[in-house]
């Protein structure tokens, strides 16, 4: 056995030691050869003689982002601009060309035709954008909190913590509309205890009706919070174990206890991956099954309104994303500024 040991880790450094040697250094000579005689390498050393730090960062974020820039611009926009332009018009359905007996998409006329008719028209479809509302509102710093703890939780140190860490992301590799609808179809997102008529009663004893409901409501879908709090588990983690730990053990001198520590310098540290896990979290939930985006669905061929009225349908969900981005990092914010105050 130690013999076949033995035989492997040669091989293995014989291996290397010819990568590094003949091929990683081929490719550096091919690599300065090109540079040199093509001007790049003059560029690189004017770049890094002239250009600031922060100038040099900006380029590689952006350099980050490019593919999805170009993705964006070669995809995204045309649908977003036809997107609105049906939203807008009066009309938008398919017309027989009399020419060339073919189907043709045509739009016409501007204004607020599909708006009008959302609200004045369709008040059932007005239930579904203000329950679509309350429901997001509700679940988005749930899935916050519950992500935080549980980070707060991982991030300790403990024998098998990698294991646990593992076990609470599993969800993320599973998620898929399919999935999911097939847990919703079977009743398989909720608490069957709470639908209990007596628990119920008991809250209703205690509490005002309308904060009954929205208890009942969370705790229904505790189980889809759970699912829906991986990813954002793991950007807060990433951000835990980067905190400098030299700040901590300082704060402890001066006679700070663990609260003290969190509010003062944990979370202000973890005030950036904040608001991402507030945009991706209101993204995600928003398009996930809930009864704006089912009338969106039924509403493009249903007859008598079609994909101008689901193109104003869905900008107002886009505008109830961004109203529930906008006050929850502005809540974070100033929680953030008064801390520090």
């Amino acid at each position: 056995m130690t013999k076949i040991k033995t035989f492997f880790k040669s091989l293995w450094q014989k291996i290397s030691d010819f990568m590094r040697c003949k091929v990683f250094y081929g490719i550096e000579i091919g690599l300065k050869f090109i540079g040199k005689y093509t001007g790049i390498s003059w560029l690189l050393r004017q770049y890094q003689k002239k250009v600031s730090n922060k100038t040099k960062k900006a380029i590689a974020g952006y350099l980050f982002i490019a593919l999805w820039l170009i993705g964006l611009a070669l995809f995204a926009v045309r649908p977003v601009v036809e997107s609105i332009r049906m939203a807008l018009a009066t009309s938008a359905s398919d017309i027989i060309d009399i020419e060339t007996n073919r189907s043709v998409f045509k739009i016409s006329g501007f204004g607020l035709a599909q708006f009008k008719q959302i609200f004045s028209e369709n008040p059932e479809h007005v239930e579904a954008i203000i329950s679509t509302l309350v429901d997001v509102a509700v679940v988005v710093p749930l899935v916050l909190i519950f992500s935080l703890l549980l980070a707060l939780l991982l991030h300790r140190k403990l024998k098998g913590i990698k294991i646990f860490r593992m076990i609470f992301f599993i969800p993320v590799i599973l998620l898929s509309g399919n999935l999911l609808g097939y847990f919703s179809t079977y009743d398989l997102l909720t608490v069957s205890t709470l639908q209990n008529s007596e628990l119920q009663g008991t809250l209703a004893f205690y509490l005002p009706e309308e904060v009954v409901e929205i208890i009942i409501n969370v705790f229904s879908k505790i189980i889809l919070i759970l699912w829906f709090s991986g990813v954002q588990t793991l950007i807060f983690l990433a951000g835990l174990q980067k905190d400098n730990k030299s700040i901590y053990e300082a704060a402890a001198i001066d006679g700070a206890n663990k609260w003290e520590m969190f509010w003062k310098i944990t979370f202000p540290t973890l005030m950036p991956l904040i608001t991402i896990n507030i945009i991706y979290t209101t993204v995600i939930y928003s398009n996930t099954g809930n009864d704006l985006t089912r009338i969106i669905s039924s509403t493009i061929t249903q007859l008598g309104y079609g994909r101008d009225y689901a193109s104003a349908l869905s900008w107002i969900l886009f505008g109830i994303e961004i109203i529930v981005i906008a006050v929850y990092v502005l809540i974070f914010k100033l929680a953030n500024r008064r801390d520090r105050w």
